[in-house]
This record gives structure tokens, C-alpha cells and sequence, in this order.
């Protein structure tokens, strides 16, 4: 290969590694993330808080596995009861967990769960009372935190469309 070659085929290597991230998905190191989340406060209700619940890796596993297995309701003893397939032992997963009233939110929030790390998959949900005052709305996002800031930002959100009840009177 002639040493133009050479250097054409290294530049575009470089080139197709420049939009890589330096840290592997598979890859975590233990510096703590924190979220700066960009979230319309308007669309939440002002009487309960909007709720943002982050999963790590290891809660987003332990979820795959709990997925086979059910819940049901014994209304006699007034317990639930969790049933799954041989092999799957079910285990608690507690998401880490923020509420905010909407005049806490703005027009961004800033959050640093703790539990999640630099190189590590995450999950964000985000849920409130809509401003009807009947719906709810929500949004999510799963991805791997490359950074030790994750600015999040353009989520799909999504609400609910129940028939609302109007109060008499109007």
C-alpha cells in the first residue's frame, strides 16, 4: 500500500471514530451522573407532583427477569401474590425516585440519582397528573450515560385520553 494510501485509509478511520464515544457502553467507570432533564411544567397538573424515576443497569436487568413472572391479588386475604416460571426467582427493584411540584420544575430540572454511573444503561420515566387535571402525562428514554452530565431534552411525550368528567356548572 503506497504511504498516500496509507494516509487517506488512517484519516478515515479517524474520521469514522471521531463520532464514537470514548467510554464503551460496556465499559462504567464510578463517576456519578447527572441528569439535566428539559421538561414544559405546563403540561402538569399543579395538584401532585411529577414524578421522575431513574433504573440502572442492574435494576434494568433484574426487571428483564422479573418480566416472566405475574402478580395477582388474593382479594380474601387481601395480599398480593407474585408467581414465576421455575428457574426465575423474583426480586425487588426500587428505582430511585424524585418528585417535583411543577412550580419546582421551570423549564428544566437538574437531577443526580446517584445510582447511576458513567458508561452504565439507564432508564428515565417521567409521569404527572396532566394540567386537566384527569389525564396523565408521560415520557421515557433508555440509553447508556456517556457523559458525567446527560442532558436530556426532545422526549416523545405522551397522555393519556380518558373522558374527563367536567365539574357541574360548566
Amino acid at each position: 500500500m503506497s504511504r498516500t494510501a496509507a494516509m487517506k485509509f488512517a484519516l478515515v478511520l479517524l474520521v469514522l471514530s471521531a463520532g464514537c464515544s470514548v467510554i464503551s457502553p460496556d465499559t462504567t467507570s464510578d463517576t456519578a451522573v447527572s441528569f439535566t432533564i428539559a421538561v414544559d411544567a405546563g403540561m402538569f397538573s399543579d395538584q401532585r407532583p411529577v414524578r421522575f424515576i431513574f433504573w440502572n443497569a442492574e435494576q434494568l436487568e433484574i426487571a428483564q427477569r422479573n418480566a416472566s413472572c405475574s402478580v395477582s391479588y388474593n382479594a380474601g386475604t387481601e395480599t398480593e401474590e407474585v408467581h414465576c416460571p421455575d428457574g426465575v426467582v423474583y426480586e425487588q427493584v426500587t428505582p430511585t425516585e424524585f418528585a417535583l411540584l411543577r412550580d419546582e420544575i421551570g423549564d428544566r430540572v437538574e437531577l443526580t440519582p446517584g445510582s447511576i454511573f458513567v458508561g452504565e444503561r439507564y432508564r428515565l420515566q417521567i409521569a404527572g397528573l396532566s394540567s386537566d387535571n384527569c389525564n396523565t402525562t408521560a415520557a421515557s428514554i433508555e440509553d447508556v450515560a456517556r457523559k458525567a452530565t446527560v442532558v436530556v431534552e426532545d422526549l416523545t411525550w405522551m397522555t393519556t385520553e380518558m373522558a374527563c368528567q367536567e365539574p357541574p356548572g360548566q
